[in-house]
């Protein structure tokens, strides 16, 4: 099954996996943490799903906010979401390796994409389409499956909703399986690939962005519970990266 139809599947449940904790005290702070000040700028958010982020990044102060994904159903949960309460996201429903924007943006986001390229070829696809987005020193910021730090089979994170397994040893395009429950008790899977650490640093660098960095996600320090994520931080399951066109 493709991810497109993956996702159509699971659009709803995939949706209400946003009010796991740790969406809120780890993934939104990185990412936010990383961005910076996004008053005024423009923005492409690449795999946005539902429109979440793009919702967030609207009301952060960005001037323009444009959402695209290969799921009609999550575009089509992020349009009734934006008819109910407009705010001025664009969404396109369109594979993200395609995705041509008509202007270059300030920012592009890749909140959850290029863990779903299964070779370098199309991790490479991935790569390029953000670059090509950008305008000359914009800011790539991303957030995926942690290559650097695979699951391991003792270790659980079922306490935060997640639990990740895979082969052992890894290897290049292995399935990495992800197991999500909702606060409400639902359980659904979804698969993302595994590319080595150097893949992604050798095809950012082919693909024409400099300064490519990993970064670990960090806790929000005005979360009142730091002891409860001491398992997730140790473990590392998630990882933020950035990356600025030449």
């Amino acid at each position: 099954m493709k991810s497109g139809q993956t996702y159509d599947a699971i659009a709803e449940q995939y949706r209400d996996s946003k009010l796991l904790p740790f969406r809120h005290a780890i993934e939104r702070y990185t990412v936010f943490q990383l961005l910076g000040d996004l008053r005024g700028k423009t923005v492409l958010d690449l795999a946005c799903g539902e429109g979440i982020y793009a919702r967030q990044f609207r009301r952060a102060g960005a001037s323009a906010v444009t959402g695209v994904d290969v799921s009609p159903e999550m575009i089509a949960l992020a349009a009734a979401e934006e008819r109910a309460d407009p705010i001025g996201c664009r969404y396109v429903c369109q594979d993200a390796a395609r995705f041509v924007s008509d202007e270059p943006v300030d920012v592009v986001t890749a909140i959850y994409l290029l863990n779903y390229a299964r070779t370098a070829d199309e991790l490479a696809s991935f790569c390029r389409a953000c670059f090509h987005a950008l305008k000359p020193g914009g800011l790539l910021v991303g957030f995926n499956d942690n290559v650097c730090n695979p699951p391991l089979p003792d270790r659980s994170l079922s306490k935060y909703g997640l639990e990740r397994t895979c082969r052992h040893p890894l290897r290049e395009g292995d399935i990495i399986r992800y197991r999500i429950t909702n606060p409400d008790g639902q359980v659904f899977d979804f698969d993302n690939y595994y590319l080595a650490p150097a893949t992604f640093e050798q095809t950012m660098r082919s693909s024409g962005f400099s300064d490519f960095r990993w970064v670990d996600a960090s806790l929000d320090p005005a979360e009142p519970e730091a002891a409860f994520w001491e398992d997730f931080l140790a473990q590392k399951p998630l990882a933020a990266f950035t990356a600025i066109r030449v």
